[in-house]
């Protein structure tokens, strides 16, 4: 990678950073891969310092192996993971933000739908913000390529650069937990005028992926639960992909694992209507854009 030395990367060295990244992504998706199934690496080991949530064995495990996995590429940044928290590497100028197994309940479960997700921004000031991701990677732990993306570079599935497609897609993708959360679903349903497919497939950042391509039709998360460490690469993902993204609080810091609130992801097509259903049900952040459907 060599040394990080510009606090605003070029294009050349934003191309490294992604590659850097997928590697990282792709190796950790890989290690989480070899390991499934395994009872011994489900049994839950910590509860997050910073929420009530519980961390298996193998989450903590994925997140060493990431951290060595960066070391291994020369990375001497600051390092933010969902286990460790705020880990220095080095004094560059730049955070790597992770999660080391997203749709780890599904992962558990035997259901193969989960992911690793890496994100990487600067660090300017002593403080770097989910506004400022320039790059990340989203790995499939089963048998898909790695989607990864720089900012102004473009999106990649694998080698392949891609963008969204409009497919005409129905589905859904939506994250509530309470009958007043629901109401923005109900809504959208009425405001469509005709028949959709709601789902809920357990590994957030690549529900957002699969959104920001166009694979689906939206997804929404009004549950207020996850973490900058959940979205930072999967919301970009889709922005840089074309799709309009919107988070109720664009500006959490990267530099510690704080909520984003709600998040939502449409083509730009489907966004009226998805923010109406978001107004209509008593949301206020749908102005609150990381990008508006033609690229960030």
């Amino acid at each position: 990678m060599g040394q990080l030395a510009e606090l605003l990367p070029s294009r050349r060295e934003l191309e490294s950073l992604r590659r850097m990244l997928v590697r990282v992504a792709g190796e950790a998706a890989a290690y989480l891969r070899d390991r499934f199934g395994l009872d011994e690496l489900l049994v839950v080991v910590q509860r997050h310092h910073h929420d009530e949530d519980e961390g298996m064995r193998i989450d903590v495990e994925s997140e060493r192996n990431i951290l060595e996995l960066l070391r291994a590429e020369g990375f001497r940044g600051l390092f933010l993971g969902e286990e460790s928290g705020l880990v220095r590497l080095g004094s560059d100028p730049y955070v790597v933000v992770a999660d080391p197994l997203d749709g780890s309940k599904n992962y558990a479960a035997l259901v193969p739908w989960s992911a690793v997700s890496v994100a990487l921004a600067p660090v300017a000031g002593g403080s770097a913000s989910l506004r400022d991701v320039v790059a990340g990677a989203v790995a499939p732990i089963f048998h898909w390529p790695v989607l990864s993306f720089a900012r102004g570079v473009g999106v990649y599935e694998g080698g392949a650069r891609v963008s969204r497609e409009e497919r005409g897609s129905r589905l859904v993708l939506a994250y509530v937990e309470k009958p007043e959360q629901a109401r923005v679903v109900h809504r959208y349903l009425e405001l469509t005028g005709d028949k959709r497919s709601v789902r809920a497939l357990g590994s957030a950042s690549l529900e957002i992926a699969w959104a920001g391509l166009g694979r689906a039709e939206l997804f929404v998360d009004v549950r207020g639960r996850l973490r900058v460490v959940d979205v930072a690469a999967a919301a970009w993902l889709a922005a840089e992909a074309g799709s309009v993204v919107a988070v109720e609080r664009p500006e959490a810091s990267l530099l510690s694992v704080e909520r984003i609130g709600s998040i939502a992801v449409s083509s730009p097509a489907a966004w009226p209507r998805l923010r109406r259903a978001l107004e209509d049900s008593g949301h206020r952040w749908a102005d609150r854009l990381l990008a508006s459907g033609g690229g960030p």
